[in-house]
């Protein structure tokens, strides 16, 4: 069990995260091939499904016997899904799709309605306010006439209890004229709210009317196609022929005299299993990226608490003595595994092409040295080494 400084053991933390985000890197090198060729086999596979359907939808007594059978049978499921989703569209879509596009026109009208109501009373009380105003404005013009006249230097003295009350009145004519002015800027800035409110309002109404009016018609033409017999029947046929090639990932023997359906149903077989390869490759390398992330992040935890700590040291140099932290040999040897596991990831071509490898490595680490005991375990040691170590030192 090595003693370490805290500086040796920052230096240690850092080194070990520094390789669990490089193994990391070349995992995101991984992920990019696994797209890539998953995208490539999705578009060989799609192509192939939907020409298989075709052709065995012209003449299934062309297909070999057993995905001749695994159809009949997979067109039973599909009939009771159809005649499932047809008694749900009956009951429960198509009506609820049509009184949602009936309420969203009657907000509209209601909307519409109260605009036309609200418009005169707001413009009544405006022209009210209006002729208010031209009358106090007329009163205040006699009112300055009458001022200015008595206020001539011969007659000043005779008119200066007159000229104070005229003077009273038009500053209480005054000040009814500006709330008069408040009165028609509130009713002003209330048409200005309403109208823009309503406009926004109505272009979000018509938008959704318009999309619920669309989904009713969807949902109204489905239930059209699967209320006929006939139709009804050819989609589940439809649905079964492509279930079947879309899920069949067992080769089937060569036709005694050759028959290139069975070699195109293999085919379709050997994207299936691609598919099914890179799906699962897609998952686990995200989820190894994931659990190195939570690592890296742990690990930067524990090294900014042994920052403060070479912080606090230095500060108290003088009479605290160099904190040293017993590191488990468990903890040495996990972070011993990041090189080994670099180099098993970084052939990241190789891995593109072969996602089961990839899905094999992956169950191999998270069921050993990346195991969630194995990685609580080592959290454990060394917060509770620094625990122990930094008591000793306060002590």
């Amino acid at each position: 069990m090595p003693n370490m400084s805290l500086d040796q053991l920052d230096k240690f933390l850092a080194d070990a995260r520094s390789k669990a985000d490089a193994v990391s890197s070349e995992l995101r090198e991984v992920q990019l091939q696994f797209v890539s060729a998953h995208q490539v086999n999705q578009t060989m596979h799609d192509a192939t499904l939907n020409d298989l359907s075709l052709r065995a939808a012209h003449d299934l007594n062309a297909l070999p016997i057993d995905i001749h059978k695994a159809i009949g049978e997979r067109v039973i499921v599909e009939r009771e899904t159809l005649e499932k989703r047809r008694q749900e569209l009956l009951s429960q879509v198509v009506p609820k799709a049509e009184q949602i596009a009936d309420d969203l026109l009657q907000r509209a009208q209601a909307a519409t309605n109260n605009m036309r109501t609200l418009n005169p009373r707001l413009n009544s009380e405006e022209e009210r306010l209006k002729a208010a105003l031209a009358q106090m404005q007329a009163e205040l013009d006699q009112l300055n006439a009458e001022i200015k006249r008595r206020s001539g230097c011969l007659t000043l003295f005779i008119n200066f209890f007159k000229l104070n009350e005229l003077d009273r009145k038009r500053q209480k004519l005054l000040g009814r004229m500006e709330e008069n002015a408040k009165a028609l800027k509130a009713v002003r800035d209330e048409w200005a709210k309403t109208k823009s409110e309503y406009t926004a309002e109505e272009a979000q109404l018509q938008q959704q009317w318009q999309q619920a009016n669309v989904d009713a018609a969807r949902a109204r033409e489905e239930l059209d196609q699967l209320s006929d017999d006939n139709k009804r029947e050819k989609l589940a046929l439809q649905r079964a022929i492509f279930y079947v090639f879309d899920n069949w990932i067992t080769p089937l023997p060569a036709a005694p005299g050759g028959n290139p359906m069975v070699d195109e149903i293999n085919q379709m077989v050997h994207y299936n299993l691609q598919q099914n390869a890179y799906e699962e490759g897609l998952g686990k390398v995200a989820g190894l990226i994931a659990l190195l992330g939570s690592v890296g992040q742990g690990l930067q935890s524990i090294g900014q608490s042994v920052d403060a700590l070479i912080k606090e040291q230095g500060m108290h140099s003088a009479y605290l003595k160099p904190v040293s932290v017993s590191v488990d040999d468990e903890v040495i040897q996990f972070h011993k595994m990041w090189d080994g596991l670099r180099a098993k990831v970084k052939d990241e071509k190789s891995l593109g092409q072969h996602p089961t490898e990839f899905s094999a490595l992956f169950d191999q680490e998270v069921k050993g040295p990346l195991a969630e005991a194995n990685i609580k375990r080592m959290f454990d040691s060394l917060s509770g080494a620094l625990t122990a170590a930094t008591r000793g030192w306060k002590g």
